[in-house]
């Protein structure tokens, strides 16, 4: 019996010990397995804090008016302007002539119609559903903003609206009659709208422009911004924006600048050899954008054949218990999926044929880190 067990082991030590031989062998004799590396934090959106411009004010309420509260909402057709006092709630559901908005006031507005300006001056809210408004609508630093199903500028006299102050601004469904000016906003998000004039949308700390149909579209120093799916009869001007995003639009006129966004990602070497990370992968694509990497332990790296603090070529080497600073410029390919993306699918080869991927999240960034693995996988399409 023991003599059986003897044989049999020599038999199973035979056939196993060539075949791992083999496999390292072929893997530089087993360096693969002495490689390894993981993510550490990302960013599908290089957060960038717009360039502040100068907000205007707004102008005096109208007179004579016609106050109205929580306690004296408006439900009868008047030809009366209407004012809201500091820190009230105001309701309109019927025809009236100008609404000024005061401070910390809000104002709910349900199949109205406004036969004249609207003005909000650092007013806590602004709702609009299916509102009709013939004049100008100011607002100014106004905290939130919600325009839907609305017609704005009915009489079509020049421009339509302006917005301006670190606020949340939504408009969507809504016919706008001349141009639209949104300044210095928090988050943006003009979606589904149809403008006759130029739709200019500055220093928005974040915005998205999505299935719009503008006269022309002009975009500059803002934090983050995503256009897609919008027609454009004119004109498109990308300015300095710290992260930009577009994909699907039809533009007919002329395109100046360009839309260029930023993915972060930050590696650690956690192996016992430093790692050579020879390509990258964005959305299952090879990295076709920019590349800029650097050392987070401020050394110099090896860029090439010389040693520099930032380098904008591969191959990334990171040396054992370092970790590398990777940014990487990123516009999506003609027909990709529509804007918003909710997420973007990376993926980074080392030259000893080890992976590491994972998911970019627009709102929060990295979704779980990952550890790099030895895998048999083609790339692209990376699945």
């Amino acid at each position: 019996m023991i003599v059986i067990v003897i044989i049999l082991s020599t038999i199973v030590f035979v056939w196993v010990v060539p075949a791992i031989t083999s496999n390292t062998t072929q893997d530089n004799a087993g360096a693969a397995y002495s490689e390894n590396f993981k993510t550490i934090q990302g960013q599908f959106a290089t957060f960038v804090q717009s360039i502040p411009e100068t907000v205007r004010n707004s102008p005096s309420p109208p007179t004579p008016y016609q106050t109205c509260t929580s306690s004296s909402p408006v439900t009868s057709p008047t030809s009366a302007n209407i004012f809201v006092p500091s820190n009230s709630a105001c309701s309109i559901t019927a025809s009236v002539g100008s609404v000024f908005v005061s401070p910390g006031a809000s104002l709910k507005a349900v199949g109205a119609t406004i036969n004249g300006d609207l003005n909000g001056n650092y007013s806590s809210s602004i709702n609009l559903r299916n509102v009709r408004v013939t004049g100008f609508t100011g607002l100014y630093y106004v905290q939130v903003v919600n325009i839907s199903g609305s017609l704005l500028n009915a009489s079509g006299n020049g421009a339509a609206m302006y917005a301006g102050g670190r606020g949340s601004f939504t408009m969507t469904n809504t016919t706008v009659t001349g141009m639209v000016e949104n300044e210095v906003g928090h988050q943006t998000f003009i979606i589904g709208n149809r403008i006759s004039g130029d739709l200019e949308v500055e220093s928005a700390d974040q915005g998205q422009i999505i299935n719009n149909t503008v006269a022309s579209l002009d975009l500059d120093q803002n934090g983050v911004i995503v256009i897609s799916g919008n027609t454009v009869n004119g004109p498109v001007l990308y300015g300095t924006n710290g992260w930009c995003a577009t994909g699907n639009n039809r533009i007919s006129g002329s395109i100046n600048g360009s839309c260029v966004g930023n993915t972060e990602v930050d590696v650690m070497n956690t192996g016992s050899i430093p790692v050579k990370l020879v390509a990258i992968y964005l959305s299952n694509l090879p990295l076709a954008g920019g590349l800029s990497w650097q050392l987070a332990s401020g050394k110099q790296a090896q860029c090439g054949t010389t040693q520099s603090l930032t380098c904008t070529q591969l191959p990334i080497i990171i040396p054992v218990r370092d970790m590398v600073q990777i940014t990487m410029s990123w516009t999506p390919p003609p027909g990709a999926f529509p804007l918003p993306w909710d997420y973007v699918y990376f993926v980074f080869v080392s030259s000893h044929s080890n992976f590491v991927d994972g998911y970019l999240y627009f709102s929060i960034g990295l979704g779980l880190p990952s550890q790099s693995r030895l895998e048999n996988r083609v790339c692209p399409p990376c699945y």
